[in-house]
C-alpha cells in the first residue's frame, strides 16, 4: 500500500495556538472544561464556522496546577476563537473566566511563553570562567 505524500509546509494551512487560563473558584475537570469550549464554540460560529476554524484540543495541552490551556486554530479565525472563549461564563454551575495570555505560531513557541517550559535538549550549561594563573598576579 502506498501512502499519500505530505503536503510541503507552504501549501499548509497556516494555525495558530491560543494560550489561555482559566480563573474559577473551584476545580473542574478537563472535560468539563473542553465540553463547555465546544459548545461555545458551536453556538457563537456554528458547525461551518468551527469547521473553518479547525479547532483542536489535544490531551497534553492542559496544565492542571497552573489551570493553563493552549488550543490551535486556523490563523484567519483566532478573533472568532478568541471570543467564543470570552462568551463561556459558566461550566456545570461554577462561574468562570477564559483569559486569553497570548497568541503562538508554534507549539513550542506558545510553551515556552505561556507555560514556562524549558526545552533541556538545546540548553548547554555555561563555560566554567577562566581563573587568572596565581604566577600572573604576584
Amino acid at each position: 500500500m502506498v501512502k499519500p505524500k505530505m503536503l510541503s509546509p507552504s501549501l499548509r494551512e497556516p494555525k495558530r495556538y491560543i494560550a489561555y487560563k482559566l480563573i474559577s473558584e473551584k476545580p473542574i475537570p478537563v472535560a468539563d472544561i473542553y465540553n463547555a469550549i465546544w459548545s461555545s464554540l458551536l453556538n457563537f460560529l456554528g458547525e461551518v464556522g468551527v469547521a473553518r476554524a479547525n479547532v483542536s484540543l489535544g490531551k497534553d495541552m492542559w496544565n492542571e496546577e497552573k489551570k493553563i490551556g493552549i488550543l490551535k486554530c486556523a490563523h484567519t479565525d483566532v478573533e472568532n476563537v478568541r471570543t467564543a472563549l470570552a462568551l463561556i461564563n459558566r461550566i456545570g454551575d461554577v462561574p468562570v473566566v477564559f483569559h486569553v495570555l497570548g497568541i503562538s505560531g508554534t507549539i513550542s513557541g506558545a510553551r515556552r511563553k505561556f507555560l514556562g517550559e524549558v526545552n533541556l535538549a538545546k540548553f548547554s550549561p555555561p563555560k566554567p570562567e577562566e581563573k587568572p594563573e596565581q604566577a600572573q598576579q604576584q
